[in-house]
C-alpha cells in the first residue's frame, strides 16, 4: 500500500545492515529505484535515501517496505543475516557482464512458455520492469532462489514445481517444439496420419 509519508531523515550517511539488506531485496526483486517508489509512494529519490543510509529505519518502516515487495519480515530478517558488511564485490553485482544461461534460466522460461504468458505480461505478474524477464531468460541477471521463488509463484506454480522440471532432462516446451518442427516437415499424407493419431488420443 501506498503510504507517501515522509521518512525521518538521518543528519549523517549512516549504511546499517537493514539498509544493505533493503537494497539487496530491491535488487534481487529485479526492481529498479522508480518500480519500487511506485509501491511506496516515493520518489527514486526517496528510495535511494533509505537505501543510503539517510533515513532511519526501524521495524515499522522496515515492515512496510517489504511488504510492499510482497515480502514478510522473516524473510527480510533472512536476508539481512546474509548481507556481509562490506561492499559488493563485482562478483556479486546483480547483473552480470557476460550473459550465462543456466538450467535455471531455461527453465524459467519453459515454466511461463507452458503458462502461455508472454514476457510482458510476466513482467508484469511479477512486477518487473518490461524488459526483465528477457534479461532473466538469457541470463543477464542473477537468480537467487528468492528471486526464482517470487517468479514461479507469480506465474501460478510452487516452488516444487520449479525444482521437479530443474531435474527433467528434457523440458516439456522444447518437447513441444521439437515435435512442431518435425510435423512441419511432413507432407499431407503423413501430416493426416499423425493428426487422425492426436485425435485418438
Amino acid at each position: 500500500m501506498k503510504s507517501g509519508k515522509k521518512s525521518k531523515r538521518c543528519q549523517k550517511k549512516i549504511i546499517t545492515k537493514e539498509h544493505r539488506a533493503i537494497r539487496k531485496v530491491r535488487l534481487e526483486l529485479g526492481l529498479t529505484l522508480k518500480d519500487a517508489g511506485d509501491k511506496l509512494g516515493l520518489s527514486s529519490k526517496g528510495i535511494g535515501a533509505i537505501e543510503n543510509g539517510r533515513v532511519i529505519l526501524d521495524k515499522n518502516r522496515i515492515m512496510e517496505i517489504v511488504s510492499s515487495y510482497g515480502l514478510d519480515y522473516q524473510n527480510f530478517l533472512d536476508i539481512r543475516d546474509e548481507v556481509e558488511t562490506n561492499k559488493q564485490s563485482k562478483y556479486e553485482r546483480r547483473r552480470s557482464s557476460k550473459k550465462i544461461i543456466t538450467k535455471e534460466c531455461l527453465v524459467l522460461k519453459s515454466m511461463r512458455r507452458v503458462k502461455n504468458l508472454s514476457q510482458v505480461k510476466a513482467s508484469a505478474l511479477c512486477g518487473y520492469p518490461r524488459s526483465a524477464i528477457g534479461k532473466i531468460e538469457h541470463g543477464r541477471i542473477e537468480l537467487s532462489e528468492m528471486k526464482i521463488r517470487h517468479i514461479v509463484e507469480a506465474y501460478g506454480y510452487r516452488y516444487p514445481d520449479f525444482v521437479d522440471n530443474l531435474s527433467k532432462e528434457e523440458l516439456r516446451d522444447t518437447i513441444v517444439d521439437s515435435c512442431i518442427k518435425r510435423i512441419e516437415q511432413l507432407d499431407d499424407i503423413k501430416l493426416a496420419i499423425v493428426r487422425n493419431l492426436l485425435d485418438s488420443l
